[in-house]
């Protein structure tokens, strides 16, 4: 189960063997009574349906569904170039294709340019996923096992990648389009976009990989009206959404040295598959 939880979210950051099938994550569900997503469980299954129809649109009308790519990409570059760091409280909701949630998660996530990402989650597990810059680093403390990865290798062609990346060969294999204003498939915790005047200021970025056969098939991140990243969407290639929706945002704060390495205890077994 612990491994499952990261791999929703950063399923970029670990093989797509280690993906947990929607029936194991029902019965998962089942198992732990979760209820920390009924309150918005409606505007996830709705995501389903929005993110698949943004997908469809911006395939068949992209000139007047979004904007030119290289504009998108340029726009989304700023908005992440002035995030360079970023640490928040995130609720996980993953849908299946018959828009049934399957799995709940909440948690905290730090990330630091370049390419380095800290992911926790505090219920219904405690887990660990560390990418150092070089190595992703897997903690399963239920199973006393760490998995290692290669961060090259375990995120290639992954648009998640681009969350921390500043190079521009990995921005070039995605295609970007900035959706419709009003087209965010997940609004914040209070159930409204940010508004002025009654007009929304959040921004939605829809990023897919140019290579198709990935485990994530597109990205869709949404900045509030401070820049911040608000929410973001995953479609995978099983139909799946994994949105998450995050809190307590913070972009500047001092970060200890130990963030982003982890402390592996004696009795704990290493899979280094780097």
């Amino acid at each position: 189960m612990n491994k499952a939880v990261s791999v929703y979210f950063v399923s970029a950051l670990v093989t797509a063997g280690t993906a947990m099938t929607a029936a194991n994550a029902a019965v998962e569900l089942g198992a732990t009574g979760s209820n920390i997503g009924k309150n918005n469980a409606h505007e996830v299954v709705s995501a389903h349906d929005a993110i698949q129809a943004n997908a469809t649109v911006n395939t068949s009308h992209p000139k007047t569904s979004s904007l030119i790519n290289d504009s998108a990409s340029t726009s989304l570059q700023a908005l992440l170039s002035n995030m360079k760091q970023f640490r928040a409280s995130f609720a996980q909701t993953v849908v299946d294709a018959q828009q049934n949630v399957v799995h709940e998660a909440q948690g905290t996530l730090t990330m630091t340019r370049p390419n380095k990402l800290r992911w926790e989650t505090t219920f219904p597990d405690e887990t660990l996923l560390v990418a150092d810059g070089e190595a992703v680093w897997n903690v399963d403390t239920f199973v006393e096992q760490v998995t290692v990865l290669s961060q090259d290798n375990a995120i290639k062609d992954n648009p998640i990648v681009l969350l921390t990346s500043t190079d521009e060969a990995t921005w070039s294999k995605f295609s970007i389009s900035q959706l419709n204003s009003g087209s965010s498939a997940v609004t914040p915790e209070n159930g409204a976009a940010d508004n002025i005047n009654g007009v929304s200021v959040t921004k939605s970025y829809q990023i897919t990989p140019k290579e198709q056969g990935g485990q994530i098939a597109t990205l869709t991140l949404t900045f509030n009206q401070d820049s911040e990243l608000s929410s973001l969407n995953m479609l995978d290639a099983q139909q799946q959404i994994s949105t998450l929706v995050f809190s307590n945002i913070e972009t500047r704060f001092p970060v200890p040295a130990d963030t982003f390495s982890v402390d592996i205890p004696d009795s704990f077994i290493i899979d280094d598959q780097r």
